[in-house]
């Protein structure tokens, strides 16, 4: 059975979409076979992928692990790879590939990834994270200063 996508609308040639996946359940042959029937060709997941990824280009999206708050480092770093991550799937949709970002129920990381990426397709803060579908996982102040950085 393929895992549900919620399909973003986006500028194109290529696809955006998110999708919920346990972060400590590694993905099965099927769920990639099923995946890559589908056309996903890139699938950022903080889950394991195992040899056999159906030709799908697993991209790893690495979930926090802390029992204490983060520090400023540790903050920074991860909000430079998350930018990182961002503006090479604005790079991969430009190229026509279709690209899944997972997430776990417990976070809006895939969310907020879509939606940083979508801000670099040139689509506005406002109905970016209303194409996401979930506006209230991302503070709106923090996507347009985003923008307003690397837009």
């Amino acid at each position: 059975m393929a895992p549900a996508l919620h399909v973003i609308a986006g500028p194109g040639p290529g696809q955006l979409a998110t999708m919920a996946h346990p972060r400590d359940e590694p993905w099965s042959p099927q769920e990639l076979g099923a995946l890559a029937r589908a056309g996903v060709q890139v699938l950022v997941s903080s889950a394991e992928s195992g040899p056999d990824t159906a030709g799908i280009e697993v991209v790893p999206f690495p979930a926090p692990a802390r029992s204490s708050p983060p520090s400023a480092t540790e903050t920074r770093q991860e909000a430079n790879q998350v930018v990182a991550l961002a503006v090479r799937l604005a790079r991969e949709v430009r190229a026509g590939r279709f690209v899944v970002t997972q997430s776990a129920a417990d976070n809006g990381r895939s969310t907020l990834l879509a939606t940083m990426t979508l801000a670099l397709l040139g689509i506005r803060p406002g109905e970016a994270l209303r194409r996401t579908g979930s506006p209230a996982d991302i503070a709106p102040d923090w996507l347009y200063d985003f923008v307003a950085t690397h837009g």
